[in-house]
């Protein structure tokens, strides 16, 4: 299987006077623009998604359902409370060894969540220094599900890269 992690692109600042509480920022016009062309990008690529999950916050979820129109993604944008900020490294493990059969998942969700995961799936600890910047999207295999879950790192795209890509 391949997993691709996902951050959100960019969204409105904290400080906005129409942000009622983190949950709710969306993203910017230009938050949209560039993760539409990161998509491209990612389409370039050849990158193949059965589905794509989420975390229940705004600029997450829009993220989502920009890369399923551009990747043409058949399947549905799913939530998953795993993917919140705060999010469950277990029982997102747990969801993606239910959908082992499945070729391509794409994780959208935040910092420091996708860091401290992406670290995980590579060394089983958090204490790796990944960093996931708005729009970035990485790519792991995993072949075996076994516990503890373990994945090979094939690719981490910063926005820029995407950008020259696209």
């Amino acid at each position: 299987m391949q997993i691709y992690l996902v951050r959100h692109a960019i969204a409105v600042d904290r400080e906005d006077a129409d942000v009622t509480s983190d949950a709710t920022r969306e993203l910017t016009p230009e938050g949209v623009k560039k993760m539409r062309r990161n998509a491209k990008a990612l389409r370039k690529l050849n990158v193949r998604l059965d589905a794509i999950w989420t975390s229940p916050l705004i600029r997450a979820a829009q993220t989502a359902e920009i890369l399923a129109a551009e990747l043409a993604v058949a399947a549905r944008v799913r939530t998953i409370d795993a993917l919140r900020p705060d999010g469950n490294f277990d029982v997102l493990t747990a969801e993606l060894r239910l959908s082992a059969d499945s070729p391509g998942i794409a994780l959208v969700g935040h910092e420091p969540f996708l860091g401290e995961f992406a670290s995980y799936l590579l060394t089983g600890s958090r204490a790796a220094d990944i960093e996931f910047k708005k729009g970035a999207v990485a790519c792991f295999e995993i072949s075996d599900f076994g516990d503890p879950l373990r994945a090979r790192l094939r690719w981490l795209l910063a926005p820029r890269h995407l950008n020259e890509m696209s």
